[in-house]
């Protein structure tokens, strides 16, 4: 009996590692185009730092709402800092006139829906709800899951 419930115990821990730590995916409109874009060029999109992708064309930022995960995981791997300095950074962005933040979306469908139909745009989803919409363009992952 308790040999069963530590076996129950283990896959349930590895079951809430799994889905709590999940790589995502970087995506674009599917006929979009970037040029050469790693992480840093990620970053200083989504914090109004360029306007632009590598190669040029305009950048549209999409983020997910304040609490979803995939924004969690985004700020933790890719912004490299907490939700409120991120909206502090914002405010001061915005006060000096320097920009306006990221559009924010409650879902994944409508992320996913948004970027299908906006040339230009640039968002981030969990890469296990990547549909054939977008364009994948950068894979982070998340190297805590090991």
């Amino acid at each position: 009996m308790f040999t069963k419930l530590r076996i129950m115990s283990a896959l349930l821990l590895l079951f809430i590692a799994s889905t709590a730590n999940a790589d995502l995916a970087i995506i674009i409109h599917p006929d979009s185009e970037t040029g050469d874009i790693d992480t840093q060029n990620v970053r200083k999109l989504f914090l109004g730092e360029r306007k632009a992708f590598p190669n040029g064309h305009h950048a549209k930022p999409i983020n997910h709402t304040v609490g979803s995960p995939d924004r969690k995981e985004f700020f933790s791997l890719v912004l490299n800092m907490p939700e409120k300095t991120h909206r502090r950074h914002w405010k001061r962005k915005i006060a000096v006139g320097a920009g306006s933040s990221p559009t924010e979306l409650g879902s994944h469908s409508a992320v996913l829906k948004s970027i299908a139909n906006t040339p230009g745009s640039i968002g981030y989803i969990d890469a296990s709800k990547v549909d054939d919409s977008v364009k994948v363009i950068l894979i982070v992952q998340n190297f805590n899951e090991v």
